[in-house]
């Protein structure tokens, strides 16, 4: 019964992974978003003289950008250690079947 367990538990793991994803889903977007802000800036600075860069919007969304790639390796990380979890969790759940189907056929 012991299997069961871990089952329920990869189950949570596979939830907290699938939020993860949506998660990281999320920020994508949102940096696809960020980019396509700065270079509608970097556009309207194309005919000028001046610097877009300095632009506060532009700064804006450049830290905006770079805080979200720093969301987005820190879900890659947590998206992997999950994934080596359920997959540990996998092997145990499998393991456990087996030694139990094996426990009834000798006790049979």
């Amino acid at each position: 019964m012991a299997f069961l367990a871990l089952a329920s538990q990869k189950s949570l793991m596979m939830l907290q992974k699938n939020f993860l994803q949506f998660q990281y889903t999320s920020i994508m977007n949102q940096t696809q978003a960020a980019t396509a802000a700065m270079t509608a800036i970097e556009r309207q600075y194309a005919d000028s003289d001046e610097d877009y860069t300095e632009d506060a919007s532009y700064i804006y969304y450049q830290d905006l950008s770079d805080q979200l790639e720093t969301e987005k390796d820190s879900l890659d990380s947590q998206l992997t250690a999950i994934e080596n979890e359920i997959s540990s969790l996998k092997t145990l759940v499998q393991n456990n079947i087996k030694s139990s189907c094996t426990l009834n056929l000798i006790s049979q």
